[in-house]
């Protein structure tokens, strides 16, 4: 066989197309023009508003299938993660600023495929209540980074994620054995599909950023009331598109590793 990812030996994982049921709850509010501006890597631009999106899911009978018919399924796990919505050309999308795995090596798959800013947490949860939901992530030295709840109330979604979001960005880094540099700093553009598999709800929300030094997501200030929509829904994940080359100018850094 050929090696399909690392270790060559015997690689940790089969990379493909994903297939997974999601429990899942889109939290969506505007924030500045300014922060958006400063947090997305050139060539993205803002979109037609500067919104972020917090999600939340968990991932049921995660199936990932190979270009040669292989097939591996992972065990369910809680992930999350934070997007602004931006623009490229005339194409809309969502940048991903940061994604929170719960568990060991689940995360690793999109982290080595696209270049998703996964990081390994303490927990990311999501709990169904009789009025609506609550959610949270907790960092792996155990810091509380958010917490926010929903409110059912509103009626007429139809979608559980914005449009914008069916077209994803991130910065794939890959370091370089030899120093300070990167062997591939590229800008990929990954389709995601996420249809909504039963009701939604939707209704008002609060959420609350920590602040920390390592993941400073509090700097992504609120300037309206979160907006939340959240159900069961189908995810499908293709392979991406390297669609520009990234000089380290390009790439805004905020935050420093904590040890």
């Amino acid at each position: 066989m050929t090696a399909s990812a690392m270790p060559a030996f015997a690689p940790l994982f089969v990379p493909g197309v994903e297939t997974v049921s999601v429990r899942w709850i889109s939290v969506v509010y505007r924030t500045s023009a300014a922060v958006v501006d400063a947090v997305l890597p050139r060539p993205l631009v803002a979109g037609a508003a500067p919104e972020v999106i917090i999600w939340i899911a968990e991932f049921r009978g995660a199936r990932f299938t190979g270009a040669g018919g292989a097939v591996e399924c992972r065990p369910d796990y809680m992930q999350g993660g934070i997007n602004l919505r931006c623009r490229r050309g005339v194409v809309e999308g969502a940048y991903a600023v940061e994604t929170f795995v719960e568990g060991i090596n689940h995360g690793i798959l999109g982290r080595e495929m696209f270049g998703l800013p996964k990081k390994q947490v303490r927990s990311v949860t999501l709990v169904d209540t009789p009025t609506g939901a609550e959610f949270a992530f907790v960092d792996a030295h155990g810091q509380q980074l958010l917490r926010g709840s929903a409110s059912a109330g509103r009626t007429g979604a139809d979608r559980i994620v914005p449009a914008w979001f069916d077209t994803q960005y991130t910065a794939k880094l890959i370091p370089s054995a030899e120093g300070p540099h990167y062997d591939i700093s590229r800008l990929v553009q990954i389709p995601f599909r996420l249809e909504a598999a039963g009701p939604l709800r939707t209704g008002d929300a609060t959420v609350e950023w920590l602040e920390s030094s390592s993941d400073p997501l509090y700097l992504l200030t609120q300037c309206a009331a979160p907006i939340a929509v959240w159900g069961v829904a189908q995810l499908d994940i293709d392979y991406g598109t390297y669609v520009a080359e990234l000089a380290p100018s390009d790439i805004p850094v905020m935050g420093s590793p904590r040890w």
